[in-house]
């Protein structure tokens, strides 16, 4: 047979798994909790570098165009553009280049409006001479834009600046002076913008958001996943809004934070496993000390009713013992109630079989009498009958008859007639069935008895309403044995027998003033089986039987209406009320 766990066992399971879930629970919900608040710190991170960087290419631009005015400010410079001669606009550019240690525009270009002369310095980006001027001046608006423009030509994606040429002595606008970098493959301007502190993976330049220049520092496999990851600025310099900054940084802070978020959790839930670990210990061990002791109470209060339950400081095992303490001794009034219901049934068991024993040897004993009576009193009787027929008979036929053997034969018959009478009366009185019970009652033989015994007999008969042929059997016996034992055993005077009617049901009542019923024992050694059959004949009719004993004996039955009276006749419809 396998060993079934103990309560001590079950409780410790139950608690830590209920801590493990709860535990699982909660990391689960942390761990997601933390990742999307890293994602959105990241992202927030992202916004920023992007709009940063974003602003450091409105810076460069502003560069841009510090540098084209200064080019247009320059007289000299606007005068040898205006006179054509390009060499000495070269060596007064190229002196004033060499003052700066960086430049930020990629080319010059200059126009006029009087001639269609233009003019294209790429001394920076030599791939772009195979760029007319002219077309750039075309595609830029000829002379009518000023400002930042994006121009896209032969392949190339510009962002040009353009500022008015004006001769110093006539302040006369002559043409225009467009500054410009390259936005396409142009890795400089990115590395110009670049800071290796922020560690990015990547940085381009977007232009309606396909892909310009990129510095990329990503894997193959990352290169693929790129655009997925790209945080894009809000495309708020001169350029307009189809130009952006987009940008990956490194992951190293969000690893950062997810090592020390995965640390943090680890180490937690091996201290709120410990922690469990002994709380559960803990807590079954005291559920399992206050199980045993009220184990132990409930074995100690089945064989003790007094014991008192021990408080403790768990207020429900307090009163699961106060309710145990409650059971038992409920338990133990109901289990006293059995026991003296089972003696009194043992008790009444034994009353009953002394009481058929009594009834069997009464009715061989009444057998030998009616059959002695008979013998002695009839057989004699009926033999003196014929003897005296047979006398006559024989003085008949010797023609000498004699009426005196004839009338003595008859007095023989008139005998014979009352003794079987008399023995008839003794089994059932004809007054139950002619005149009732009171009648019956009042002519009992015993009563005759109790009057020669000098007792002073009181009959109060107030009974009409007709009874039940077995009810009046059973209380003809009743008074019967019960006016018998008065003259058997009272040793009194009085003797009053009542019997009337009630609204409820029928009451009888036999009392005497003798010397009552005695002690038990006095009653076992003289029989005592009429009070027993008494008892019987009260049960048997479901009478509610009363005797009580002082000075002389009083015998008191009351049966309901139901079961003592007939049921009435129903009324002839006739004589309904419609």
């Amino acid at each position: 047979m396998a060993t079934k766990p103990r309560f001590k066992t079950l409780t410790f399971l139950l608690t830590l798994g209920s801590s493990l879930v709860f535990l699982m629970v909660f990391i689960s919900t942390a761990f997601i909790q933390s990742r999307g608040v890293i994602e959105l710190q990241a992202e927030g991170y992202n916004r920023g570098l992007a709009a940063r960087y974003e602003q450091r290419l409105h810076d460069y631009l502003a560069n841009v165009e510090d540098e084209a005015l200064a080019i247009a400010a320059n007289a000299d410079r606007v005068e040898a553009l205006y006179t054509g001669d390009q060499l000495q606009f070269h060596r007064s550019l190229t002196r004033w280049e060499e003052r700066y240690e960086n430049l930020h525009y990629d080319f010059v270009a200059a126009s006029f409006f009087a001639s269609a002369r233009c003019y294209l310095s790429r001394s920076y980006v030599p791939e772009l001479s195979v760029m007319p001027c002219e077309d750039l001046v075309r595609e830029h608006g000829e002379f009518a834009a000023y400002g930042w423009r994006q121009v896209q030509l032969n392949g190339e994606w510009l962002a040009v600046y353009s500022t008015p040429l004006e001769l110093s002595e006539s302040g006369k606008i002559v043409g225009q002076l467009m500054v410009g970098i390259r936005l396409k493959n142009n890795r400089y301007l990115l590395n110009q913008l670049l800071l290796p502190a922020d560690g990015l993976q990547m940085l381009g330049l977007f232009g309606d958001e396909q892909p310009l220049t990129i510095l990329d520092r990503m894997s193959a496999d990352a290169e693929r996943e790129r655009r997925v990851g790209i945080t894009y600025s809000e495309g708020l310099t001169q350029l307009g809004q189809n130009v952006r900054i987009g940008l990956i940084s490194s992951d190293q802070a969000q690893m950062q934070l997810r090592t020390v978020l995965i640390e943090t959790l680890f180490y937690g839930c091996l201290l709120a496993l410990v922690v469990s670990l002994v709380m559960s210990l803990l807590l079954s061990g005291a559920v399992d000390r206050q199980l045993q002791q009220l184990i132990a109470f409930t074995r100690l209060a089945n064989t003790d009713r007094n014991t008192r339950w021990p408080q403790t400081r768990i207020r429900e095992f307090n009163l699961i013992g106060e309710e145990i303490v409650s059971i038992v001794n409920c338990l133990k009034a109901r289990e006293d109630e059995l026991e003296s219901v089972n003696m009194q049934l043992s008790q009444n068991n034994e009353e009953k079989r002394q009481i058929l024993q009594h009834l069997m040897q009464t009715q061989e004993r009444e057998r030998l009498r009616l059959s002695s009576e008979l013998h002695d009193d009839m057989a004699q009787l009926l033999v003196a009958v014929k003897m005296n027929l047979q006398l006559h008979h024989d003085e008949l036929q010797a023609g000498e008859p004699c009426i005196e053997n004839l009338e003595h034969a008859m007095t023989l018959v008139n005998s014979i007639y009352d003794t079987v009478y008399h023995r008839i009366r003794m089994l059932r009185p004809s007054e139950l069935s002619d005149f009732g019970l009171g009648v019956s009652v009042a002519a009992l033989p015993v009563v005759k008895l109790l009057e020669q015994l000098d007792y002073a007999v009181e009959l109060d008969i107030n009974q009409t309403r007709p009874l039940q042929a077995e009810l009046m059997s059973n209380l003809y016996r009743i008074a019967q044995e019960a006016l018998s034992n008065v003259a058997r055993h009272a040793h009194g005077t009085y003797v009053l027998v009542q019997l009337c009617d009630e609204p409820t049901g029928l009451r009888m009542v036999i009392e005497d003033d003798g010397q009552g019923l005695g002690d038990a024992r006095e009653r076992a050694q003289t029989g005592g089986f009429g009070l027993l059959g008494i008892r019987e004949r009260a049960e048997h009719m479901h009478a509610e039987l009363t005797i009580a004993s002082g000075h002389g004996v009083r015998i008191e039955l009351f049966i309901p209406a139901e079961y003592a009276y007939l049921a009435p006749l129903s009324a002839p419809e006739s004589e309904k009320t419609p």
